[in-house]
């Protein structure tokens, strides 16, 4: 349905972990090596278990930071010559070629936009707007990589999964780099790659004095809570809804995954399991 002034999903993220001292390079509390900076308009934390081989700590760093500068280039909005500034400003029927991070964005929310039966849409419009809403007027080439949309005044709004999928890309370059096993946190989502040097699993605090969880290899945790003062929109109907819980925190084996179930699961008021988490798969009700 072409639907004009539905309303968007504004969020913040609620911090997983310590508010981390954001020094350049530096040693965890239990001296495993440790890079921070800043990230998509929010901060970045890498926890290595170890030193990559041949690798500087820096050099590790400059690389991360190289894939943040990439997503930048394609995901963010607030940037003007952004793949998504390019593709919003497209007009209808235009294919404007794009980085393939866009695309794997843009397919990911499709699947949870599915799956969720409409709850995460990242076509969504803020309150009183007049823009067209619907994730089936996004259309999808891999070859080369493009986007287009089908009517006029569609645009896409990646604060509910970018920094999720960051998440995912600079663990998956870490890996790439040589890495067996670390920590990465963008935002307040996390996601853990092997196990810590003693075998144990990597473990996160939610919040300042909060419950510790452990994150298994290739598990990722992500949480979603209402801005202050605002409730959450349902981008199904553009009406506000009264969530049963302040904030969902999800599991998935991919954070751009989690990262989304997280701001759907709020809409739709999925119950948390007995440790405070929403573990996927989960079925949402039509």
């Amino acid at each position: 349905m072409n639907r004009k002034g539905a309303s968007h999903q504004i969020w913040v993220v609620c911090c997983l972990a310590q508010i981390w001292w954001l020094a350049p390079f530096s040693a965890s509390a239990d001296g495993l090596p440790t890079f921070a900076g800043p990230a998509m308009g929010t901060t970045f934390r890498v926890t290595l278990a170890r030193g990559v081989p041949g690798m500087a700590i820096g050099e590790v760093h400059r690389e991360v930071e190289g894939v943040l500068a990439r997503l930048d280039r394609a995901l963010n909005t607030w940037r003007d010559d952004s793949d998504a500034s390019r593709f919003n400003r497209a007009t209808a029927g235009e294919w404007v070629e794009v980085a393939d991070d866009l695309v794997a964005v843009v397919e990911i929310a499709r699947t949870v936009h599915a799956d969720s039966h409409g709850a995460f849409d990242i076509t969504s419009a803020p309150p009183g707007g007049d823009r067209a809403v619907g994730m089936e007027y996004v259309e999808v080439r891999s070859t080369p990589p493009a986007l287009r949309k089908t009517v006029a005044g569609i645009a896409i709004d990646l604060s509910g999964i970018g920094p999720g999928y960051g998440v995912d890309a600079i663990g998956d370059r870490l890996r790439e780099l040589g890495s067996t096993a670390h920590l990465v946190e963008l935002g307040g989502e996390v996601r853990a790659w092997g196990r810590r040097p003693d075998g144990t699993a990597w473990r996160v605090a939610l919040g300042a004095g909060g419950r510790v969880i452990e994150l298994a290899d290739g598990l990722a945790l992500a949480t979603a809570t209402g801005r202050l003062g605002r409730s959450p929109i349902d981008p199904r109907t553009g009406q506000v809804v009264s969530p049963s819980a302040p904030s969902a925190m999800v599991r998935a084996s991919s954070c751009a995954v989690a990262d989304a179930w997280a701001v759907a699961a709020l809409v739709l008021g999925i119950p948390p399991g007995p440790d405070g988490t929403i573990e996927l798969p989960v079925r949402a009700r039509p």
